[in-house]
């Protein structure tokens, strides 16, 4: 198998300056929609954006970014536009006063072999312009495109230095004078980039933030396009408007979403659940990788097999391929069982009883609420249905009362009360 090419651009030197970068959420997280958009909307070009951040000696913090213009020029290579770049970076400033935000660094593309040629314009420019010590940050694409769970952060974060560049490594002399003329010969000084280690850091704000988008994410629900419908232009073409019972045949029925009809609460439970289930389901997948490990090493390695010699790498015994066992895997091994039993209570029965009782309660709490809710339901009922019999009631009397008056005075009485009570009618 052929070896790699080596970077050129990447420095084998070691860095001297002990830079300490802590990388924020919010700039990964404009990074990877920028990307997103450029990649939904087709866009061809380069993908790059300032990173806005403190420097505080050999602290650097990475808070912000935001897209910078670049265009292609004569020469092939990308660079940035210097107008709105700068009428870009002071509105920033503007914003970000407390505390002071300033340019640090830029953010593209980068292959994981490292940066390379195509980067060196804009790099170059933003080392002139705006910051002499600024830093690189690569996404690297593929990773995303090809993802392993367990990976770490599809970026690298890269310092620039400028170093001579060793000319006189492809050549041989073949006496004293070639050599003193290869040692008064000027060095060409090249930007070469160093790798540097980075952590997260999250604020309080960014928390806030990071927890409204992962309910965000966990709710969202995807909506299909329905089909297009026809025109009026399309149907005037026609010999006529379709009747009502065809149009309502021709619509298309809108998909129905089964979270419709969940609360918040409920929707924020399904996404608690399935983010345990995918803890699960990650847990079990390395536990079946350690498994797996376990089963392919050298069986003459084992306290049992002592005796017997071990076997040289990649030997097949019984069709199966044994792996050297390594002494650190191992020991990390043993350490995750040992630390299982600390998990595990020791008094699991005591444990199972307290949780049960702590159950009972809630239930019998619940029990109660629910009762003095039926109370008070039978207490209201319980006021209607006396308004109800109080009204029927004084109808009932109103009704005896009338019935009284009607017939006190007997039979010419009561013809004269009722022609009475019919003029009264009239006179009304």
């Amino acid at each position: 198998m052929a070896d790699q090419p080596v970077n050129e651009l990447l420095s084998t030197q070691k860095s001297s300056d002990g830079l300490q970068i802590s990388l924020h959420p919010l700039p990964l997280l404009e990074i990877s929609d920028h990307i997103t958009r450029s990649y939904q909307r087709g866009y061809k070009g380069a993908v790059a954006g300032a990173l806005l951040g403190q420097q505080s000696g050999r602290q650097i913090t990475i808070e912000h970014s935001f897209t910078i213009g670049v265009t292609k020029g004569e020469d092939g290579q990308y660079h940035t536009d210097p107008e709105s770049f700068i009428a870009r970076l002071d509105q920033m400033r503007d914003v970000h006063k407390a505390p002071p935000l300033d340019i640090i660094g830029w953010y593209t593309l980068v292959p994981k072999t490292g940066p390379n040629a195509d980067h060196l314009p804009i790099h170059t420019e933003i080392l002139q312009r705006y910051n002499e010590s600024a830093i690189l940050l690569g996404f690297h694409i593929q990773e995303v495109l090809d993802q392993v769970p367990g990976n770490p952060l599809p970026i690298t974060i890269y310092e620039s230095n400028i170093e001579a560049e060793d000319t006189g490594k492809d050549v041989q002399p073949q006496g004293e004078d070639e050599r003193m003329r290869d040692s008064d010969a000027p060095s060409k000084m090249v930007i070469r980039f160093r790798e540097l280690p980075y952590s997260t850091e999250t604020g309080e704000a960014e928390m806030i933030a990071m927890q409204f988008i992962r309910e965000g994410v966990a709710h969202a629900a995807r909506e299909d396009n329905p089909d297009k419908k026809p025109t009026a232009a399309a149907d005037k073409k026609g010999k006529g408007k379709l009747p009502a019972s065809s149009q309502q045949e021709q619509a298309p029925t809108p998909p129905q979403d089964e979270d419709a009809n969940l609360s918040r609460d409920e929707l924020e439970q399904i996404s608690a659940l399935q983010t345990k289930a995918n803890a699960v389901k990650m847990m079990h997948d390395r536990i079946g990788l350690l498994i797996a490990y376990l089963e392919r090493l050298d069986p003459s390695s084992s306290s049992t097999n002592s005796s017997q010699p071990p076997l040289p790498p990649g030997t097949a015994m019984n069709g199966r391929d044994y792996l050297p066992p390594s002494a650190k895997i191992l020991r990390r091994i043993q350490a995750l069982v040992t630390n299982i039993e600390l998990v595990t209570p020791a008094q699991q029965d005591e444990l199972e009883r307290e949780m049960l009782q702590e159950t009972n309660d809630v239930r019998l709490v619940g029990m109660i609420r629910d009762m003095f809710a039926t109370v008070g339901e039978l207490r209201d009922v319980g006021k209607k249905f006396a308004v109800v019999e109080s009204n029927r009631a004084q109808k009932t009397r109103q009704a005896e009362s009338r019935l009284g008056e009607l017939g006190g005075g007997g039979g010419g009485g009561h013809h004269q009360a009722s022609m009475g009570g019919v003029g009264d009618l009239l006179l009304h």
